[in-house]
């Protein structure tokens, strides 16, 4: 399968698709609203999507704080899972943030995700949490660069 990873911004015509695909795919529960989604950092943060032939795969959002890069609303699109999709993702994710000065990537992870972002040299810091609005458990992790 070939496909890219890009950078895109709010102007980009794979934008509201990538806002769709993080509040359906990522969130199935159905009570995430557009504004969890475009909350604060939306603006301050780096967009990133697989595509194929201008067909959204998967998409994440990088937003760098302090020294920190978080990664947030991190999703592949269902048909796309278990093909290398998430992996070129996290390619990109660590090419730009160290581009971009990073010392550490943080993100929370739902727990049947933890193993894949473990083979990227992640490690869980804390408990299990249960993150409030959606009434899912979820996981901090993070990685030195």
């Amino acid at each position: 399968m070939l496909y890219s990873v890009e950078e895109i911004d709010k102007e980009h015509e794979l934008y509201e698709p990538t806002v769709a695909m993080r509040r359906v795919d990522l969130y199935p529960v159905g009570r995430v609203t557009r504004s969890y989604i475009q909350d604060e950092l939306e603006d301050e943060s780096t967009l990133l999507v697989a595509v194929k032939n201008r067909k959204l795969l998967g998409c994440c959002r990088l937003t760098l704080l302090g020294e920190t890069m978080k990664v947030s609303h991190m999703v592949v699109g269902e048909g796309y899972r278990l093909t290398g999709v998430g992996s070129s993702l996290m390619r990109k994710i660590f090419k730009l943030s160290k581009q971009m000065g990073a010392k550490k990537i943080q993100l929370e992870s739902i727990p049947e995700a933890v193993p894949f972002f473990e083979r990227f040299g992640f490690v869980v810091v804390g408990e299990q949490k249960i993150l409030d609005l959606l009434d899912l458990p979820a996981l901090d992790m993070e990685r030195e660069l």
